[in-house]
């Protein structure tokens, strides 16, 4: 078996501890940057105001949007040959729409990610204001 339980544990503890340093990374560098609204009780700001941010924030949103894009298309391809060696063993005699479903699946996403992923990359470095207007709807 490729998996074993404990393999299942290491990797998800990994995921687990990757998921805290963005919270972290907000509190270590400006502990006093977060405004809530309390009239609403809906509206957390970060003000992304030291200037660490700079080059903290294109990575953060580089690695919450690529990472996950990454992961999908390796893991389609990762299937799309499994289903090719399947298919081959078998003669020709599998049907295509479950493939077929993964691989619009992913392209779906990854298509979806896209634009807002290198809007949040790029967003730092866009000195025009009405360029950036044209974004909030």
């Amino acid at each position: 078996c490729l998996w074993t339980k404990s393999k299942a544990h290491i990797v998800c503890g990994i995921i687990w501890i990757c998921s805290l340093l963005v919270p972290i990374l907000f509190f270590v560098i400006d502990d006093v940057d977060v405004q809530f609204d309390y009239l609403s009780m809906q509206h957390c700001v970060y003000g992304f105001s030291a200037e660490a941010w700079r080059v903290w924030r294109p990575v953060i949103a580089g690695l919450s949007s690529v990472t996950p894009t990454i992961v999908i298309m390796v893991t389609t391809i990762w299937l799309i040959v499994k289903a090719v060696i399947v298919l081959n063993r078998s003669g020709n005699k599998i049907k295509w729409q479950g493939l077929m479903t993964v691989i619009a699946t992913a392209v779906v996403f990854c298509l979806s990610v896209l634009p807002l992923g290198l809007y949040y990359i790029l967003k730092p470095f866009i000195q025009d204001p009405m360029l950036l207007a044209r974004f909030n709807t």
